[in-house]
This record gives C-alpha cells, structure tokens and sequence, in this order.
C-alpha cells in the first residue's frame, strides 16, 4: 500500500501501464434460477458483489467478497461460494468510466432472508434456461452474464 500511496503522491513515476479497479461478482443460483438486480445509480442490471477495496488487495480475496455480500444482501442469507474464480473479463464502472476487471464466482444459495442494500433497486431469480439478459444488462457485464448462461446454466 505504501508503494501505491508514493504513486499517488508523485513520490516515483508512474510506468505506462495503466492502473484497473478488480470488481467480484458472484453468480448466485437457487437450483435453475439465478439471482440478478438492478443497480440504483446505473440503472442497469447487476449480479452480488462489488469492488475490492484497496487495503484489501494483498489479503485473502474471498474477505472481500463477503464483504460485499453482507454489505448488500444482509447478515442473515447463507451460501456456499467457489473460492477459485470461473469466470475473468472486462468492464467498466459506469460511475467514473474507471477500467475494471470482473471477477466471477459461483455460489449457491441456502436460505434466510435476502435484505436489499440502497445500492439496488430490485432483485428477481430468473430461470437460467429461458432468460435474456439483452433487455436489463449493458456492455461487459451483458458479455459476463451471456457466457455464464451460455457456459454454465
């Protein structure tokens, strides 16, 4: 992290690589349903998850990952998560246009209640076998969804 604070601060120069935020999203299925929600700020569709903060970079990324979880499903919903990533691709945060890199989780859900954070408007369990994300997804996270439904409904 100090590394990244002396960049930051203009402490060394900066190489032509660029820098990406790494967002963790999990494809939450209850046997042939998948869970999908609609981002408040964007509008657009969205799946569990979000992005890894910076403190949490160089620590096990699964804390990050629950993180997220019980920031915006509550405490009280159970799962069983992958920890090794299926799916890695391209995105960009709509808030900011920042480059980011999805990372994508299977997980199935167990049970308890599901409590929405403020950062979505809606959630719905779609069938993976019928639904077309076309309507509600946008760009690479459209691109994410189309291959786990195509790879892995």
């Amino acid at each position: 992290m100090q590394l990244i604070m002396k960049l930051i601060s203009g402490d060394k120069k900066l190489s032509k690589h660029g820098f990406f935020q790494i967002t963790q999203k999990v494809f939450l299925r209850k046997g042939n349903s998948l869970l999908i929600m609609k981002d408040r700020k964007s509008g657009y569709g969205d799946l569990p998850g979000g992005r890894m903060d910076e403190t949490e970079f160089f620590e096990d990324w699964m804390l990050s990952v629950k993180r997220e979880l019980e920031e915006e499903m509550g405490k009280l919903f159970q799962y069983d998560i992958e920890p090794r990533p299926f799916l890695i691709h391209k995105h960009r945060v709509t808030e900011g246009n920042h480059p980011c890199v999805i990372i994508g989780y299977k997980a199935i859900y167990k049970g308890g209640e599901i409590v929405l954070s403020d950062e979505h408007e809606f959630m719905e369990w779609v069938d993976v076998n019928t639904y077309k994300p076309e309507s509600f997804f946008e760009d690479y996270m459209l691109e994410a969804v189309q291959i786990y439904l195509k790879e892995y409904a």
